[in-house]
């Protein structure tokens, strides 16, 4: 799905960028990918039906996120939808995060938290990551439950473990071996 999702990303990245809106529209997609995910049997069976029309799809979207995300985000869910490929909207952040690292423009990373990110939070840890790296950072927040506290971040592939549940791992593997 990664091949069929980058041509829409390209797209909307390039867009994004001239408009100066890049991390606007991460953010839009992360939680589109949350929504998605969050709860598959509210949306995904609607809006990836093949019997329902476009124009309905189109007419629900406007209406639930018109006025919460960008117009160019809702403008590629509309090309989607139109296109019948709905179900591309998950791997939309992913493959935009991709198209910034590749322009040099932000590093993505993943916090995995126990509890939702606070907004101050989510921006401390963003502007914090961006002293350190030396680079402007998108931050994705995860939900993992099992994590109990702390946070895990990935970095390029790198991951960073401050989390409860990974200090217990560290500790039992201490002490069995």
């Amino acid at each position: 799905m990664a091949d069929a999702v980058r041509p829409y990303t390209r797209a909307l990245y390039e867009v994004a960028s001239a408009q100066g809106v890049e991390g606007r529209i991460g953010q839009d997609l992360a939680l589109l990918r949350a929504l998605w995910e969050g709860d598959p049997d509210f949306a995904q069976p609607f809006i990836t039906h093949p019997l329902v029309h476009a124009a309905a799809k189109e007419g629900v979207l406007e209406r639930a996120l018109g006025g919460v995300v960008h117009p160019l985000t809702l403008n590629l869910l509309r090309i989607l939808v139109r296109r019948g490929k709905a179900s591309l909207i998950p791997e939309l952040a992913p493959a935009f995060y991709r198209e910034q690292e590749e322009h040099g423009k932000a590093l993505h990373v993943v916090a995995r938290t126990a509890r939702p990110l606070t907004p101050e939070a989510r921006a401390s840890l963003q502007s914090h990551l961006a002293e350190v790296l030396g680079k402007s950072v998108t931050v994705e927040d995860v939900l993992d439950p099992d994590l109990l506290a702390g946070v895990e971040l990935v970095v390029s592939g790198r991951r960073l473990d401050t989390s409860l549940r990974g200090r217990l791992d560290e500790l039992a593997a201490e002490l069995k071996g």
